[in-house]
């Protein structure tokens, strides 16, 4: 796959949804109480493991192509 194969969405999909949900979680836990703490909390480790797991995916990824 070369970069000409890559479009915008391809390469900015995962970042802006991991963006989306950070800021969904951050505005979450600081407006509301209660169920939205929880809620904002979920939000924010799901964005910081889907960010882990990107970067984990693309090592593994990397090292099988290397050989």
């Amino acid at each position: 796959m070369s970069r000409r194969d890559l479009g915008p969405w391809a390469i900015f999909g995962a970042p802006l949804v991991i963006a989306i949900l950070a800021l969904t979680g951050l505005v979450g836990a600081l407006l509301a109480d209660g169920a939205w703490d929880w809620i904002g909390a979920v939000l924010l480790a799901g964005a910081i493991a889907g960010a882990v797991a990107g970067r984990m995916f693309c090592r593994i990824r990397n090292r099988a192509e290397r050989g």
